[in-house]
């Protein structure tokens, strides 16, 4: 066990202040909270109590005495009526000011069971509102996330730090010191138990030791359609307005340990040497798979960084850098060349869209499609459609790392070639333009097994499509992509938009891929709904900026005629 009160004589001490300050009222739960945190003791020390009463009406005061057990040491005594209480516990009524006391290491004196039952209940709160707050900061890849048990406690912690800096002196105490890892011990007791129940409710689930959001507690979050964080909700009004209205003397003996903390020294140690990490960057204890290892949210690393991780000194191997194209968002082809062997990567930086680059592709789909604006959310998507695809047997680039920090994503490079080359050699008539026909085809057939996954990828023109050496297809480029969003719209802009390279050739070209590409599409098991949708003068202006009105008339004139023949067959 952590610090605890292990002398009998003061517990008894302890004890009998708290009945007599009962008087008339029964006790329901005594317990000491801000345990020792070192070896030092008790002695000098001010002891918390948290005095919980059987009171018929509200009851909230705080109150000093000295002990006589223990020379220049007083008990710091919050009496509250159990109402009241479990009020703050169940629904933060005063701003948690009451469950804070549970979060750090507590040792009951009377009535253990009930105590405890309330701590969990309290834990239990709060790790549901920091999921909730994760559901809403990382919507696309919440399902990826792998969140280590400590982070609750860390992150509990810092945000109580963030609303009252004071407090941090507190948890400064706690952490550190010869029983620091016995008092984390004894405050993540109560987490885990309280993730237990999360478990058992299917709210959470257990994955190599980390805490995963499941799609059942993620939908009741979003559901919510809230736009506030948990943590704006009136909790800073709250905690300002009972703190200092109804415990005015906590809260000056509160700044008197904050003045210790802003002190140079404590304890003879230098305050510069002892930092809470934990508690300035607490997103550290979260991680998210890719090919090299968990990679956590907060890390930083840089194109140079991981270069130096990949290449250790004296490995002999030459590196290149070259960007490899984007307006909207930097691409570059980073080369390890060896003696033996070379690897290729494309790096990825996702930039927020802003000011003129941004505008002309709003315009251009104009009450149509909407896009991913921020860096951010772009990047998101694009990491967690990849593991999604690439988890059901669709064919992605493999993901080797990313920097949610710097916005980065490291991604295997695919050789081969894309299929706007494919549609220019059919279009050219350098090739026989049948003997490419099949590939559009298998394109549509991988275009529809993405949409058999409710999966819409977002930006499906034929840039973003690759045909391996091995003639396997491969999607790129998944920033917009989104479960569950426009399917029709990736159908008419690979469509309408490869119809533009069939500017100067027949007509009869155009339809021809347009045949196929949809008979391969139904034959995978696309929706005719989806063939229908895209012929619509809703899709079909958007491309009137890229392709002649000849071409797109043609090609949606090949859907209407695949889609007769296909309800025919039906």
């Amino acid at each position: 066990m952590g610090g605890c009160v292990s002398d009998k004589e003061t517990r008894d001490e302890i004890l009998d202040i708290c009945r007599k300050t009962a008087s008339a009222s029964d006790i329901v739960g005594v317990s000491i909270y801000d345990l020792p945190t070192g070896a030092s003791g008790n002695k000098g020390k001010d002891i918390n109590v948290l005095l919980i009463l059987d009171a018929k009406k509200l009851t909230l005061k705080y109150q000093r005495k000295g002990l006589r057990a223990l020379e220049g040491s007083t008990v710091s005594l919050l009496v509250v009526d159990q109402k009241t209480f479990k009020k703050d516990v169940e629904k933060d009524w005063l701003g948690g000011l009451l469950v804070e006391n549970m979060l750090v290491p507590c040792q009951p004196l009377v009535n253990a069971d009930f105590l405890w039952d309330q701590e969990v209940k309290a834990k239990k709160r709060v790790v549901t509102e920091i999921l909730g707050n994760l559901v809403l900061e990382y919507p696309e890849m919440l399902y990826e996330l792998l969140i280590r048990p400590e982070y609750f406690m860390f992150e509990a912690m810092a945000r109580k730090a963030s609303l009252y800096p004071p407090i941090t002196y507190r948890f400064l105490s706690i952490l550190r010191g010869d029983l620091g890892e016995k008092n984390r011990e004894l405050m993540m007791k109560g987490f885990k138990a309280a993730l237990d129940e999360l478990a058992r409710e299917e709210l959470v689930d257990y994955s190599e030791g980390c805490v995963k959001i499941t799609k059942g507690f993620a939908g009741t979050i979003q559901r919510r359609k809230l736009r506030v964080l948990y943590l704006l909700k009136s909790v800073r009004n709250s905690i300002l307005r009972h703190s200092l209205v109804v415990f005015p003397e906590m809260m000056r003996y509160l700044i008197e340990d904050y003045g210790l903390y802003t002190r140079r020294f404590i304890d003879g140690v230098d305050v510069a040497e002892i930092s809470l990490p934990e508690l300035e960057d607490t997103k550290r204890f979260i991680f998210v798979p890719t090919s090299s290892g968990l990679v956590s949210i907060s890390d930083k690393v840089t194109i140079e960084d991981f270069v130096r991780r990949t290449v250790p000194e004296g490995a002999g191997l030459r590196v290149h850098t070259e960007k490899s194209g984007g307006v909207l968002n930097a691409v570059y082809k980073l080369s390890l060349h060896g003696e033996k062997e070379s690897q290729t990567i494309i790096v990825k930086v996702f930039k927020d869209w802003y000011g003129w680059k941004w505008f002309p592709l709003a315009l251009w789909a104009l009450g149509t499609r909407g896009f991913a604006v921020l860096g951010k959310s772009r990047l998101e998507k694009e990491y967690a459609t990849n593991r999604f695809l690439s988890s059901k047997g669709i064919n992605v680039p493999r993901i080797i790392y990313v920097s949610p920090k710097e916005r980065l994503i490291f991604q295997e490079y695919v050789e081969g070639e894309n299929l706007t080359k494919v549609i220019k050699r059919i279009c050219s008539s350098k090739e026989k333009a049948a003997d490419l026909a099949g590939v559009v085809r298998q394109v549509g057939g991988e275009v529809a097994k993405a949409h058999q996954l409710d999966v819409a990828l977002g930006d499906c023109k034929p840039e973003n499509v690759i045909i391996a050496k091995d003639g396997r297809i491969f999607f790129v480029d998944l920033e917009q992509a989104a479960r569950g969003g426009d399917q029709a719209w990736d159908i008419a802009e690979l469509l309408y938009y490869s119809g533009h390279y069939a500017l100067l050739s027949p007509v009869e070209v155009a339809q021809m891929m347009a045949k196929e590409f949809i008979d391969g599409y139904l034959e995978a098991g696309g929706k005719i709904e989806n063939i229908r949708k895209a012929r619509s003068p809703r899709y079909v202006k958007v491309f009137s900026f890229f392709t002649p009105p000849h071409i797109l008339f043609a090609i949606s004139s090949t859907c209407k005629e695949e889609l007769r023949a296909a309800e025919a067959g039906m």
